[in-house]
């Protein structure tokens, strides 16, 4: 897996505690004045040349109007499968790596290229949001850091994330990059205090790879808070 560079909006989310279904967050953004500007130039074009330029406003209207300002908004849907079903997942702690594998896994199942994931957990480590961050070739994907931490600040009652990827091949086995990256991520989980539980690689038959369990990501994290 390489590191840099690509955000696919898909964030799900669920409570955790009632067998809700999960669910992807999306953003909705308020336009900009380009879309006037747009329609003055074709009304404009329409007319006389002696009167096309009375039609465009002038710099000092525009100084004067601005531009509109864009909010961002967060809203969170069901997660469907292929079959447009809604995608249900057991009602778990995943602090023990086997059963965050066991539960994660079959979301990236029917994945035929890398796909990282982001899961948002609660202070008893069960899921409140999972989020696609990319989709990659076989062999791997590119990821942004900074995108990596967004899915984790936008989810109310984020305590700590973990990270899944898995390998078309298979294999679970880590490369030398998946390494790179697990580093990478947990000094920056460090910085912005935002525990980062594990990073699992999944692949066929259960097989699984954790980084915790091989002892990469050592801090300890009790409660979805670090000891």
């Amino acid at each position: 897996m390489r590191d840099p560079i690509c955000l696919q909006p898909r964030l799900a989310v669920s409570d955790g505690l009632t067998h809700q279904p999960i669910c992807p967050l999306t953003s909705a953004t308020a336009d900009t004045a380009v879309a006037g500007q747009e329609t003055c130039a074709h009304m404009a074009a329409r007319l006389p040349p002696g009167r096309r330029s009375d039609m465009s406003p002038t710099s000092h209207d525009s100084l004067v109007r601005g531009h509109r300002v864009r909010e961002f908004v967060c809203a969170y849907r069901t997660l469907r499968d292929d079959q447009g079903q809604a995608v249900r997942l057991p009602t778990k702690a995943l602090s023990d790596p086997r059963i965050a594998a066991a539960t994660l896994a079959p979301l990236l199942a029917s994945e035929t290229v890398e796909v990282f994931a982001v899961a948002c957990l609660s202070t008893r480590h069960q899921l409140l949001a999972w989020h696609v961050l990319s989709r990659g070739t076989r062999s791997s994907t590119p990821i942004s850091l900074p995108d990596v931490f967004v899915p984790a600040c936008l989810t109310p009652g984020t305590t700590a994330l973990l990270v899944v990827h898995n390998h078309p091949s298979g294999d679970p086995t880590p490369s030398p990059d998946d390494a790179r990256l697990t580093l990478r991520l947990a000094q920056a989980a460090d910085i912005l205090d935002m525990p980062l539980l594990d990073h699992l690689i999944v692949g066929d038959a259960g097989r699984y790879f954790s980084f915790r369990e091989a002892g990469t990501l050592t801090a300890p994290i009790a409660d979805g808070v670090r000891a």
